[in-house]
């Protein structure tokens, strides 16, 4: 998105992933997948040949079991998901990818799940060979020593360089350093960068043979604000029950940083005291504020992403999986301000 935002030419020579909903949504907003879901693209190819081949990269993958899900998809499922892994050149599972296969590219975008390095998770870190799902991080390895692109860009969580994890991260950077690559990494804040979000995350650049550290964009002035991206009309499914009322209005110029796991439920409690879940006010009854969640159109908005692009992934997948795909997400112009300092500048 942020590429094609900053009006750079360019052309995505493959992706790597295994969640079946992020599939759908990518392809959704990323090719013509909706104008050929419905042709007769699929109907040339037999339900087993589809079932081998999502099976081949292991796509979709159940995330809790890590369990192959392609043989429990019904025939429209299992064409949709095939049409759309075929159509974004997914080569699914990166434990099962051998870069001998890929194409040769130029630039890497990485970043890896980060449940056991971040503060709201289990603290299992990234060791190498732990088998950890943040240790995936090492995975990328094979690809960048066997195709050495220019330029690597990677995102996490801050917690990253924390004590707990942060020599797991520089030996990383090491190990980059060795290839030739000149790291540079920073903390970004979303509301830094345009988006009224309260979202640091650490941000890494690697240029190989690189002459001169890269420099990461200054922060600008936050114009647009929280209540700018809220919806009107919001349905009452939204709103707080059991009495939770307010006697003065919810009022923040940014927004608590959003996760994958907003859907869970919000209470009035969670976000008085521990400020994590995400509340608005736009109702009065009776004298009393009514909070609500976000809509998942709005935790989208707070990405940064596009009406378009929201209209399209909302097609396809549940309201509960656009809430985890956008606290799951990287905001889109944090990207476009590294983007253009590296490409445009």
């Amino acid at each position: 998105m942020a590429l094609r935002n900053l009006g750079i030419d360019f052309e995505v020579v493959g992706v790597s992933e295994i969640e079946g909903d992020v599939l759908l949504s990518y392809a959704a907003i990323h090719s013509d997948f909706l104008t050929k879901r419905n042709s007769d693209i699929a109907d040339n190819v037999d339900n087993e040949e589809m079932v081998s081949f999502l099976e081949s990269i292991n796509v979709p993958l159940d995330y809790k079991t890590f369990e192959n899900r392609a043989k429990k998809l019904n025939s429209a499922q299992l064409k949709d998901m095939y049409l759309a892994n075929r159509l974004i050149k997914n080569y699914g599972d990166i434990q099962r990818i051998n870069p001998e296969d890929l194409p040769d590219f130029d630039l890497l975008t990485y970043s890896f799940p980060c449940q056991d390095i971040s503060v709201a998770g289990f603290q299992h870190g990234l060791d190498q060979n732990s088998g950890t799902r943040s240790s995936l991080l090492w995975e990328c390895c094979k690809i960048i020593e066997n195709k050495k692109p220019k330029y690597l860009m990677m995102e996490n969580v801050k917690n990253l360089v924390g004590s707990n994890h942060k020599e797991n991260f520089l030996k990383f950077l090491e190990y980059l350093e060795n290839l030739g690559y000149r790291n540079s990494w920073a903390i970004l804040n979303a509301r830094d960068y345009g988006i009224p979000q309260n979202r640091e995350r650490v941000f890494c650049v690697s240029v190989l043979t690189g002459e001169q550290p890269f420099v990461f964009p200054k922060p600008i002035e936050l114009k647009l604000k929280l209540n700018d991206l809220l919806e009107k009309g919001v349905d009452d499914r939204y709103y707080l029950r059991n009495n939770q009322y307010l006697d003065h209005p919810i009022v923040q110029e940014y927004s608590y940083c959003l996760d994958s796991n907003y859907w869970k439920g919000v209470t009035l409690k969670s976000f008085l005291e521990k400020h994590r879940r995400q509340l608005v006010t736009d109702r009065i009854e009776d004298g009393k504020y009514i909070p609500r969640r976000l809509t998942p159109r709005e935790t989208w908005r707070l990405m940064g992403v596009s009406e378009t692009d929201i209209d399209k992934a909302n097609l396809l997948v549940s309201q509960t999986s656009l809430y985890k795909q956008a606290g799951n997400s990287i905001v889109v112009p944090v990207l476009e301000s590294i983007f253009k300092k590296l490409f445009v500048s």
